[in-house]
């Protein structure tokens, strides 16, 4: 595949085009953020490896015009030395797949590289929106309405909200969802789910007065549940 990545430390860069190229892999290293953003409208590549602190544009601007200019299909990962919390959590939420804190292990790098490619490929077969109950997901621009109202959620809340409304009535574990939405990230804290959970029950009125309970089962997961209700709001049985 083609892997662009953008790093401005010369040894880093060069450790990581090696390890790459060993593994039958293109390396396209550009040491500049400008460059990059240049070369991204005229080359198709598979992946984007991204560092933070460069000379021009940092990381996350880069991120943010790949996204806005580019599109949610080309997978982006971060390999940056800056390694808070809010950082990592920060990225994810602004549309990063994944994020690695150097020093890096080039063994599970490449592992992260390829789970993200195939994940990013099977997602592509499926982008066209689809209907679940009052909700139309459209996963070609990422965006989710609610009986006819766009709801602005940031691009993980739609990837947990999307999850959940594919797996209605299914008890999921938070290390499946660790998995799935955020990657193998094991920098990512827990609580970010419960954060995330908590956004996208209030935006979506995912209550059971309206006919949905998105329940949290305490050491377990998650589950999204239908509910029926009848006119004087009373739950009946669960669909």
């Amino acid at each position: 595949m083609d892997i662009a990545l953008l790093e401005d430390n010369p040894s880093d860069a060069r450790l990581i085009r090696t390890f790459l190229e060993s593994a039958e892999h293109k390396c396209h290293v550009f040491d500049k953020g400008q460059l990059l953003l240049d070369e991204l409208p005229r080359q198709n590549y598979s992946l984007i490896m991204l560092d933070w602190e460069l000379p021009d544009i940092p990381g996350d601007q880069i991120l943010r015009w790949i996204r806005n200019n580019i599109g949610w299909d080309l997978p982006v990962i971060f390999v940056t030395g800056r390694d808070a919390s809010e950082d990592i959590i920060a990225m994810l939420d602004a549309g990063a797949d994944d994020y690695m804190v150097k020093p890096v292990n080039l063994e599970e790098m490449l592992a992260r590289i390829t789970a993200l490619v195939r994940r990013s490929q099977k997602q592509q077969k499926n982008t066209q929106a689809i209907d679940i109950g009052p909700f139309l997901l459209d996963f070609a621009c990422h965006r989710i309405t609610l009986a006819g109202t766009e709801i602005g959620l940031t691009p993980k809340e739609f990837e947990l909200a999307g999850y959940l409304l594919n797996n209605i009535g299914q008890l999921i574990s938070r290390e499946k969802l660790l998995k799935e939405i955020w990657g193998y990230g094991p920098e990512v804290q827990t609580r970010t789910i419960d954060i995330h959970i908590s956004r996208i029950r209030n935006k979506l009125s995912l209550h059971e007065e309206h006919g949905w309970k998105l329940t949290s089962i305490y050491h377990k997961g998650y589950r999204l549940d239908a509910v029926a209700i009848n006119k004087n709001n009373n739950e009946l049985p669960t669909i």
